[in-house]
C-alpha cells in the first residue's frame, strides 16, 4: 500500500549550527516519553516545570509526539506560503493588527520599530486553529489538512499535557483546571504563528543595532516553539546575573515559556520569561530564519487574577491578588490591546543606562525590556 504524496512545497535550507562558543541558558528539560508512566513520573516532570518557571520561565520538551520530518514540513509550508502569496493578497490578508488587535493574516515587514526606531525585518502568518473563522490565502489551501492536523495535535495532546503539570506544580485540586480555561472548542485568540526574518537581504550590511526583536514577555499564557538551528534566541534568568544567554538548539525539541497571563495568575511566582532575539553569530550570519510557533491565551471570557483560593503553594508563598477583583482583565481584552501596541514605540532612545520602560495597556502596565 502505498502512502498519499504529500504536495510539494518550497523548501527553506536551515543555516548550520553554530560552532561558535557561547554562553547558553542552562534550561530544564523534559522527556515526555515518561508522562504515561504514572502519577511518580509525572511528578517528575512537574516538579522540574515548578523550577523553570522560578528561575528562567522557560523549558524544553523532548520526545513530545511530532516528528523531526513533520517540524520541518510545517517550517516549509510557512515559507511556500510567505514566498508564493502576491503581495496584492498578503495586503487584502493583512491582519487587523491596529483595529481589532487581532493576528490572523499576514503580518508585513516594518510594522514592529527595533529599539532604535528602525522598521523590523520580520514577516509572519496567522491563523486561528479554526481558519474558518477567517479567508485564507491561495497558497495554505494545498496545505490545510495538515496544518489542522500538527494543530489540533499541538492544542488538543501536548499543550493539555504542559497545562496538566502546571496544575500540579500548584498543587491545585483540579488537574484540567488550567485545560479548561483553554478548551479547543471555546473561542480564544491563540494563533499558530509561520515567522521568517530576513537577514540575507542584509548580509555584509554594518549592523550597529543587533536586535532584531526587543526584550519583551510574551502576553499569553504559554508560548510553544520548535527549536531553530540559527543561534539568535536569548533568555535573561531571574536569579543569577540576568545576563542574556542562548537558548541551544535541540533538534526536534520544542521550547516552552511563560506569558504575563501565567505570571498574572501565579502573582509573579511563576515567572513570565524575559526573552529576545538577536543577530547570529558571526558563521551564521547572511542567513534567513524559519520558525513554526503556537502562542496559547486563554478562552476570550476567561477573567485573570491571581490563583490564591486555588493554589496551596501560592498561599504557602504569601502570594496576594494581582488585580483588584473589578480591575482583572479579561483574555480577550487584555490580548487585543496588548496586540495593538506591540511594537508601535520607538524604545531607549534616551538613554543608554536604561534596560526596561514599563507602558500601561488597558489599564494593566507591561513591561519592555533592551
Amino acid at each position: 500500500m502505498t502512502s498519499k504524496a504529500l504536495p510539494e512545497v518550497d523548501n527553506f535550507i536551515p543555516v548550520e549550527t553554530t560552532k561558535e562558543d557561547l554562553c547558553f541558558a542552562d534550561l530544564e528539560i523534559l522527556d515526555f516519553s515518561s508522562y504515561g508512566d504514572g502519577p511518580t513520573a509525572r511528578q517528575e516532570l512537574a516538579d522540574k516545570v515548578h523550577k523553570a518557571m522560578r528561575t528562567d520561565g522557560f523549558f524544553v520538551i523532548v520526545n513530545h509526539g511530532i516528528s523531526e520530518e513533520v517540524i520541518s514540513r510545517q517550517v516549509d509550508i510557512g515559507h511556500t506560503i510567505l514566498r508564493r502569496t502576491p503581495q496584492e493578497e498578503k495586503n487584502r490578508l493583512k491582519a487587523d493588527i491596529l483595529g481589532k488587535g487581532e493576528y490572523p493574516g499576514f503580518k508585513p515587514r516594518g510594522h514592529w520599530k527595533t529599539a532604535n526606531g528602525a522598521p523590523d525585518r520580520i514577516e509572519n502568518f496567522n491563523i486561528n486553529r479554526n481558519m474558518s473563522l477567517h479567508e485564507q490565502p491561495a497558497a495554505l489551501e494545498p496545505y490545510r489538512e495538515e496544518i489542522q492536523s500538527v494543530v489540533d495535535m499541538i492544542h488538543k495532546d501536548i499543550l493539555s499535557k504542559i497545562l496538566k503539570l502546571f496544575a500540579m506544580a500548584l498543587e491545585i485540586e483540579d488537574e484540567d483546571f488550567f485545560v479548561n480555561c483553554h478548551s479547543y472548542e471555546k473561542h480564544d485568540e491563540s494563533w499558530a504563528r509561520w515567522m521568517e526574518y530576513y537577514m540575507s537581504e542584509a548580509k555584509g550590511e554594518n549592523n550597529d543595532t543587533p536586535l532584531l526583536l526587543g526584550g519583551h514577555q510574551d502576553f499569553g499564557s504559554l508560548s510553544l516553539l520548535f527549536s531553530q538551528p540559527m543561534s539568535s534566541l536569548q533568555v535573561r534568568n531571574y536569579t543569577d546575573d540576568a545576563q542574556w544567554k542562548y537558548v541551544k538548539h535541540i533538534p526536534g525539541a520544542m521550547i516552552v515559556n511563560a506569558g504575563e497571563i501565567m505570571m498574572w495568575w501565579t502573582g509573579d511566582y511563576f515567572k513570565a520569561a524575559v526573552h529576545r532575539v538577536i543577530e547570529p553569530p558571526q558563521d551564521q550570519r547572511g542567513f534567513d530564519r524559519s520558525g513554526f510557533f503556537y502562542f496559547v491565551v486563554p478562552n476570550d471570557d476567561v477573567i485573570i487574577n491571581t490563583l490564591v483560593e486555588e493554589s496551596p503553594v501560592l498561599r504557602k508563598a504569601g502570594i496576594n491578588k494581582w488585580f483588584k477583583e473589578d480591575e482583572a482583565p479579561t483574555s480577550k481584552g487584555w490580548c487585543n490591546a496588548r496586540i495593538r501596541a506591540t511594537g508601535q514605540k520607538t524604545l531607549f532612545a534616551d538613554s543608554a543606562a536604561k534596560n526596561s520602560e514599563r507602558e500601561k495597556i488597558g489599564g494593566v502596565t507591561t513591561t519592555w525590556y533592551r
